[in-house]
């Protein structure tokens, strides 16, 4: 396996764990705590001090399921909603905050142009952060397939729609959802997913701009 594919192996891991960390918990949601204290380490930048403590089990179930309703979901004020159209500073006065609008319908013509579309299982909007990250965990993993049997030319497709969505998306909204969730909770687990959202997003930009 090559320098290049092991990358975008680390890449779709750690685009699936933050995926799964921002889902509904389940039963197997609070192992995901060690993982996302190793990436932290791994990622930590200077400028980006957070500190982060192990704890001595994993955060049950019902414990994480609270704190998932109160942080993104309801009912009664939602501290984080964790929709991109919510964070779009860049959007016209009158579309801020606006779900549904023009920023979720950008993220839904993304994932059409992938050849993917949401099942109709799918209840919640297209611009989740779940959502965004599984699509980038998606593209890595086409990525790889590609360049393993050889097809680097659309292989270079995919590598140019991570670059698209994630300057025309996750760059201008992932930052400020995880300064939300660091300023609203206490919640060891969900710091913990926001830490490695803040900083792997700004690795990424940093990467993809330089893999051209």
């Amino acid at each position: 396996m090559s320098n290049a594919t092991d990358t975008e192996v680390s890449r779709a891991r750690v685009y699936r764990m933050l995926a799964a960390a921002f889902s509904s918990p389940n039963a197997n949601t609070g192992n995901l705590y060690d993982a996302l204290l190793e990436v932290h380490t791994s990622l930590r930048s200077a400028e980006i001090p957070i500190e982060l403590t192990r704890m001595s089990q994993s955060p049950s179930l019902p414990t994480l399921a609270r704190e998932h309703l109160r942080l993104f979901v309801g009912p009664g004020h939602i501290p984080c909603p964790p929709y991109e159209a919510v964070y779009r500073k860049d959007r016209p006065d009158f579309e801020r905050g606006l779900v549904m609008g023009p920023s979720t319908a950008a993220v839904k013509r993304a994932y059409l142009a992938a050849g993917l579309d949401l099942s109709k299982t799918y209840s919640d909007l297209p611009d989740h952060i779940a959502a965004e990250m599984e699509f980038m965990q998606f593209l890595c993993v086409e990525e790889t397939r590609l360049e393993r049997l050889g097809n680097r030319a659309d292989a270079a497709k995919m590598k140019e729609m991570q670059r698209e969505f994630h300057k025309d998306h996750l760059e201008l909204w992932a930052g400020d959802f995880a300064d939300c969730i660091l300023r609203s909770t206490t919640s060891p687990f969900y710091k913990a997913a926001a830490s490695v959202l803040k900083e792997f997003a700004k690795m990424e930009a940093d990467y993809l701009t330089e893999a051209v």
